[in-house]
């Protein structure tokens, strides 16, 4: 069977990361960072391929990526325990929110993890012009920074790779040729003929609409900034 319920395909797709997804939607975080010197940040593509879609690192030389012409992006994956649904996730955000970072974080509390602190989206779904807010609201009494990392194995860096993977060219090169995006064949439809046809009066007939047949289109699911950024990221 092929199809899937929506919360397993947005688990599988949106997995690790964090995502507000509407105008109000906030969440208390842990930043998983004991000093500014611990944000990293990577020169990425977003691939897509059969056996793996997402970022993975820019090769230095040749890279396949470039060849075929997808665009290096420069990212930060801000790692943070998220309180609520007890993990640690990446905030997928472009290089120039560094300075969000360093104005509403690191200039009040040079050490981060010692605080909890809440984030809070402004602006609706798909909005452009969507901001963040970012607030220490409390000592963090909950975990320390060693306790977090230790309750789910992870260790820093290494860690990132749950958000973006290193790969070698050759590997890359295979992924590339899995996803079938080139050899795709184009398919052509031929439209009918629109045949005129005499108008009839009908009389005393109500019509009805229904909400199943006012929305045709399918909505769109807002990526929270997280889709933005694969090849066609709009920055805020």
């Amino acid at each position: 069977m092929a199809f899937k319920s929506m919360k397993t395909y947005n688990e599988e797709r949106y997995g690790g990361k964090f995502i507000l997804a509407d105008d109000g939607d906030s969440a208390d975080v842990i930043f998983l960072y004991q000093s500014d010197d611990d944000v990293l940040i990577a020169d990425a593509h977003y691939i897509k391929s059969a056996e793996y879609t997402g970022y993975v690192h820019h090769c230095e030389v040749a890279c396949p990526a470039c060849a075929k012409g997808i665009r290096v992006q420069s990212k930060l994956f801000i790692p943070m325990y998220v309180i609520g649904s007890d993990e640690i996730q990446f905030w997928d955000r472009n290089v120039r929110f560094q300075a969000v970072l360093r104005q509403n974080v690191f200039n009040r509390y040079p050490n981060p993890s010692e605080y909890v602190f809440r984030i809070t989206r402004h602006g609706v779904a798909n909005d452009m012009n969507t901001t963040y807010e970012i607030t220490a609201v409390a000592k963090n009494t909950i975990m320390s920074y060693n306790e977090i990392l230790a309750k789910f194995n992870a260790k820093m860096p290494d860690y990132y790779s749950q958000i973006i993977r290193e790969v070698s060219a050759e590997e890359m090169s295979k992924m590339l040729a899995s996803s079938g995006s080139e050899s795709a064949p184009s398919e052509t439809y031929e439209m009918p003929k629109y045949q005129v046809t005499p108008r009839t009066t009908v009389v005393n007939r109500p019509v009805e609409t229904t909400p199943d047949e006012i929305g045709e289109d399918e909505l769109p699911f807002d990526t929270n900034d997280s889709e933005l950024g694969e090849d066609d990221e709009v920055d805020f």
